[in-house]
């Protein structure tokens, strides 16, 4: 409790200066390193998001969710993805479908509170998509394979290798050659003998490079010397409303207004539930307007969202849940369209016909998700455990109630059913019910639980006495864990909306091939541009070795990052991969 208090105290005082302050300061911008920016349809855009300040970019501790939109030429977001930042960093990615068309996109990073900047200030790739089965307008075409049964790439670069590699003092990238064959073992090593280059967040990407257009890439070091300035928002005279940082994690706000215009709106509690495996319900009032904001200090895997006012009398209002924050991109600047040669028509067929390879093989070669760490109930470990296994099973939770789960009783009221627990250190009992839980699922109107099968019910978790979710009472707690954890409510009115948001991805552990035993993989074609893809990488790791494919040509070793100190990183160098059967 003195915990809470301290913080609500300080909460206190934080808000208290943002009121009073004349200026805020958003030293915060984020930088993207994507794997190429040339795409065609089958391939994957890969990228690591480095959320950073402004002034010295060292890490940025304000924001711990980031977006990524991709945007087309019309100025429309065509994919939109939320990341999880950890340590100031995370990583996603999109799979480009023949859904779209040849053209110009833009690869955009941003934060919430980098909102308040113009939309030139977010991070922006130039992307260029080939679909050589759709037109630029959108038309269905035929692809021409001719011929060419699998890729067998040789592309020479227009300047030598050796002369185009960048170098940094501090840290080097040592390849035992620069020549390897085809599904060759290529054991890179990053190194630094810079204790200040040690700690910090880097990115590794190892990619073919041809003779399709691209445009080049702003390394970390261009982006350092190129953005260091801060915006000051004066509050004065701030014309748009402030919108804030995610600063504990995802914002969720809305509002409720009075369907008569007579109700009170003020000081109402509202719910919201994120149902699932690791669920959450958070509690928030309503101000003198009728609006409240959720703060979400955990990250959920989950898109489904259920928001409730928590009233007897909820069917007189009416609950709406705002829209994310909208962004003008219609300022955003494309390059000029141009027409592909058809000198090209190979390489866009090679690469088109080693992408489908690849995804063809896809169950081959899956990237894995990192394990996600299921949270523990916000109300752990104070419940009381009912594993209704170790117990005779009944089939209605009226008779669980009465023989096995002895804590709980049911009350009826205005033809509504109530679960209450028992308190033995109170008599009589106190009226109010108790805060019930269907896998994380608040259910204000408990009718539907009267009839609800207990065989699908793994535990029943019971709290006896008063519990408080923020400011909100409740006489006990029960909460109900089904086997499948996928329980839904029947319940609607325009108190509650249940709808999906945009959730954060888990991580990918991208999938590394090898040829320790050739003779496993000696059938399965192997046509990937992409050898390498590490967006967490240490130096001074052996964790950086890889292995060519059987596609030959000039790849490009790119590491991108920043110290902890904000110094930044940027360092090539090149490999050539040759067939071993031609001479």
């Amino acid at each position: 409790m003195d915990k809470l208090k301290n913080l609500l105290v300080l909460f206190a005082l934080i808000s208290a200066q943002l009121i009073n302050a004349q200026t805020v300061t958003l030293d915060e911008t984020v930088f993207t390193h994507a794997n190429a920016s040339t795409f065609v349809s089958g391939e994957t855009i890969l990228f690591k998001i480095y959320c950073i300040k402004s002034s010295d970019k060292s890490p940025s501790t304000i924001s711990k969710i980031a977006y990524v939109e991709l945007v087309d030429e019309s100025k429309k977001s065509v994919f939109k993805t939320k990341i999880a930042l950890k340590n100031s960093t995370g990583q996603g990615d999109f799979f480009i479908p023949t859904t779209l068309k040849t053209g110009n996109y833009k690869l955009i990073s941003y934060t919430t509170w980098m909102l308040n900047k113009n939309v030139s200030d977010y991070f922006q790739i130039d992307v260029k998509i080939i679909n050589p089965f759709k037109s630029k307008d959108g038309a269905e075409q035929k692809l021409n394979t001719g011929n060419i049964a699998a890729p067998t790439i040789q592309t020479v670069l227009p300047v030598s290798i050796e002369n185009t590699a960048s170098t940094n003092p501090n840290i080097k990238l040592r390849l035992p050659k620069k020549t390897f064959t085809n599904r060759e073992l290529v054991d890179l090593k990053i190194e630094s003998a810079n204790s200040l280059y040690e700690d910090g967040n880097y990115s590794l990407s190892v990619r073919k490079i041809d003779n399709l257009a691209s445009k080049t890439q702003a390394t970390a070091a261009d982006f350092s010397t190129s953005s260091k300035e801060t915006n000051l928002i004066d509050l004065q005279n701030q014309t748009n409303k402030l919108i804030l940082p995610e600063v504990r994690g995802e914002v969720i706000s809305g509002k409720i207004v009075s369907k008569n215009g007579t109700d009170i709106i003020n000081g109402k509690f509202v719910g919201l539930s994120l149902p699932g495996k690791s669920f959450t319900f958070e509690v928030s009032q309503t101000d003198a307007g009728g609006n409240f904001v959720f703060y979400l200090k955990d990250v959920y895997y989950t898109s489904n969202i259920t928001v409730q006012l928590i009233d007897e009398k909820a069917e007189n209002y009416t609950l709406t849940l705002n829209d994310d924050p909208a962004i003008n991109y219609s300022g955003l600047s494309f390059p000029a369209a141009s027409e592909l040669s058809y000198a090209l028509k190979e390489n866009i067929v090679e690469r088109s016909i080693a992408a489908q390879i690849e995804n063809a093989y896809f169950h081959k070669k899956v990237d894995n998700l990192s394990k996600i760490p299921t949270l523990e109930p916000f109300y752990s470990p104070l419940a009381k455990q009912y594993v209704l296994d170790d117990y005779t099973r009944f089939k209605t939770l009226k008779e669980t109630s009465v023989e096995v789960a002895t804590d709980i009783f049911i009350r009826q009221k205005d033809g509504k059913n109530y679960l209450h627990v028992n308190d033995p250190s109170i008599f009589p009992q106190l009226p109010e019910p108790a805060l019930v839980l269907v896998d994380g699922l608040y259910l204000e109107n408990q009718n539907e639980l009267m009839n609800y099968p207990m065989k699908n019910v793994y535990k029943i978790e019971v709290i006896i006495g008063r519990y408080y979710v923020g400011s909100k009472p409740f006489n006990g707690l029960v909460s109900f864990t089904t086997f499948d954890k996928n329980f839904t409510s029947t319940h609607t009115g325009s108190s509650i909306v249940k709808t999906t948001m945009l959730s954060a991805k888990p991580k990918k552990i991208y999938n590394k091939i090898e040829y320790l035993n050739q003779t496993d993989e000696a059938r399965i074609p192997d046509y990937r541009n992409q050898l390498f893809w590490a967006p967490e990488v240490k130096l001074n790791d052996s964790n950086t070795t890889f292995y060519t494919s059987d596609v030959s040509g000039n790849f490009e070793v790119r590491l991108e990052g920043f110290t902890k100190s904000g110094i930044p990183v940027s360092v090539k160098e090149f490999i050539e991969v040759k067939d071993a059967s031609i001479n």
